[in-house]
């Protein structure tokens, strides 16, 4: 885990996004973790996967509810 004072994230403004990468930064502010700061292309990223997983979720319950559709129908909603 990324983990660093948040003076070093106000010293290291202009570089923070090359360092991070595709891991995020836990920012503490007097030894106590405060914030994360992670880049925009793994906030996507991580968007995507947790609105893929509510779809997959939303099947389920259809499918428990006797609601299900067939596989064409699936594919053509996402």
């Amino acid at each position: 885990m990324n983990i660093k004072p948040i003076s070093y994230m106000k010293a290291n403004a202009a570089n923070l996004h090359a360092e991070l990468g595709f891991e995020p930064m836990h920012v503490t502010q007097n030894g106590v973790e405060s914030l994360v700061v992670q880049t925009a292309e793994l906030y996507q990223a991580q968007q995507e996967k947790l609105a893929f997983m509510e779809l997959i979720i939303s099947r389920e319950v259809n499918i428990s509810k006797g609601k299900a559709s067939d596989l064409d129908e699936f594919l053509s909603s996402i």
